[in-house]
């Protein structure tokens, strides 16, 4: 039975299993994944491996892998799990499980996964017994429409229980639909979201592919979301940078008369009002749970198979007919860019965190992929450091969770081994995920991790209200000294304070081609101007 969920993920292209087994049948799935050719990463939490799994599924568009025990290993994954629901990741959870045969006898770490998992997956699902065709449907249901996570309780005791129906996805390349929405649009944005690349590289390529087609033809500006970041290149003309639903970009959509989200998902966007008076068309590869987000904007849905989405972004570029003048895009860029590099005060001999992601880029090789944790950091490290290609910046947007950066950096290095990866991370997300530090030293990747340290919950603090709430107590750490704590699990890392020292020890640390940490010694008091900038009201 082991064979038959493992051969599954096999012909999928699944190659790496990620988890921190329990007994019985976890060390069954771990054993036979190996045989069967794959590779199996030993974390130090289930959260983190669940993180791992979802990123490789998310970078090489195959189901990513995850092992876990009975009960606290389950519960442990949830928010890995939750995570690579709201970013579309296709990955599958084992677990093992109390069986079916011993339920009426045993209560000890006896919980409900299935319906503990039910929440935050598209589909939760015992295995067991015989049946050949369940392992494949759970592959085919992680991968989409809508790409996710699948949970398994792997209970050889029981017979298999089966996934609910995955709602259809319906081919519309229609040139006359598409026409008939967009036609009359003079002045069109274009806003690429996480639907670009939720099937893996080669997708994301051809969409990229098409997307430039369709700026060099129309000179239409092209948005993207975090999560879309690199499916058009920020050196591209039409290249009009972040896009967030807040405040930043918004001289650009109050001038446009459209908005052509492809693979857009309102999860991506911050849960305010959506204000712009353009009408929205959405082209994707999934019909949107919540397209009541755009209220009455919301013009019409172009729906297809994930095949279809370079050759509908094509077909797009014939039917438009913009106005804009050359360079639109990449003017806007620009100005957003010096709207949020002027929020940030120069720090007399201290380091900014603008002066930490600038420097980074600078030093680190142009195909280097970064990861970047949920904090104040963020608002700087996503649209400052500039990307040609997609997968070269990653990040957790739908649920926006800290504790994300290190676990994807790994899972990042083992799926691309030639690429540099760089890590950047606050002090409360390296604080939640410090385990895997050793994680990361005993695999010897190519990653620098880069601390943002102010021993602050920055991006909290910025939110405080002018009052205070809560005070320090509400947003303070002690002071960590995170270069010890590496080299302790075998990492050379150094601590850092000034402009001069992190350029020498970022460029140090990207030659010696191993895992490296840098603490850096940041100052913060720019954080609240930046997150006004970006959010305005709408923070």
């Amino acid at each position: 039975m082991a064979l038959e969920l493992v051969s599954a993920w096999r012909d999928a292209g699944t190659s790496f299993v990620f988890g921190v087994p329990g007994g019985g049948s976890n060390l069954d799935i771990v054993g036979t994944a190996t045989e069967c050719g794959m590779r199996f990463v030993l974390a130090h939490t289930e959260t983190a491996a669940a993180v791992m799994a979802g990123v490789t599924g998310e970078l090489t568009g195959a189901p990513g892998a995850c092992v876990v025990t009975r009960g606290p290993g389950t519960a442990s994954a949830v928010n890995g799990v939750a995570q690579a629901l709201l970013d579309r990741q296709p990955m599958i959870l084992v677990a093992d499980c109390v069986g079916a045969t011993d339920r009426d006898r045993v209560s000890h770490q006896r919980i409900d996964q299935l319906a503990l998992m039910a929440q935050v997956t598209l589909d939760s699902v015992a295995f067991g017994g015989e049946s050949d065709a369940l392992p494949h449907a759970i592959v085919a249901r992680a991968l989409g429409p809508r790409p996710g996570p699948v949970h398994v309780d792997f209970d050889p005791s029981a017979p298999s229980g089966a996934l609910t129906p995955a709602p259809a996805a319906r081919s519309r390349r229609d040139t006359g639909l598409l026409r008939d929405l967009t036609g009359e649009a003079r002045r069109p944005v274009v806003v690429a979201g996480v639907g670009t690349r939720a099937h893996g590289r080669a997708v994301a390529r051809e969409v990229a592919l098409a997307l430039v087609e369709l700026g060099d033809r129309t000179g239409v500006p092209i948005l993207s979301t975090y999560k879309a970041r690199g499916i058009v290149s920020d050196r591209a003309p039409f290249s009009a940078g972040v896009m967030t639903g807040a405040t930043i970009e918004a001289p650009l959509l109050d001038a446009v008369d459209l908005v052509i989200g492809v693979g857009l998902d309102p999860v991506e966007l911050i849960p305010a009002p959506w204000e712009y008076s353009a009408d929205v068309v959405l082209i994707g590869s999934w019909r949107v749970d919540d397209s009541s987000f755009f209220g009455s904007s919301l013009r019409g849905e172009v729906v297809g198979e994930s095949t279809d989405l370079a050759a509908i972004v094509h077909d797009l570029a014939e039917v438009l007919s913009a106005t804009w003048e050359p360079g639109v895009g990449q003017r806007f860029r620009r100005a957003a860019l010096d709207e949020l590099a002027a929020a940030v005060p120069p720090a007399s001999g201290a380091l900014t965190p603008l002066d930490v992601v600038r420097i980074a880029r600078a030093a680190s090789p142009a195909s280097t992929i970064a990861t970047v944790d949920a904090g104040a950091h963020m608002l700087l490290a996503i649209p400052f450091w500039e990307v040609d290609e997609p997968g070269t910046l990653l990040i957790s947007n739908g649920l926006a969770t800290m504790g994300f950066a290190l676990p994807a950096a790994i899972a990042a290095a083992l799926v691309e081994p030639e690429r540099h990866v760089v890590c950047f991370t606050g002090d409360g997300g390296i604080g939640m995920t410090l385990a895997e530090l050793e994680t990361l030293a005993r695999l010897d990747l190519p990653v620098v991790v880069v601390v943002f340290n102010d021993s602050t919950l920055s991006l909290i603090a910025a939110k405080q209200s002018p009052e205070g709430h809560g005070g320090d107590d509400a947003v303070r750490y002690r002071t960590t000294d995170f270069a010890a704590i590496a080299r302790g699990c075998g990492m050379w890392a150094e601590s850092i304070a000034d402009v001069d020292a992190f350029d020498a020890m970022m460029r140090a640390a990207l030659a010696r081609r191993g895992p490296a940490l840098l603490d850096v010694a940041v100052d913060p008091s720019g954080y609240p101007a930046v997150l006004d900038a970006i959010r305005g009201s709408r923070s």
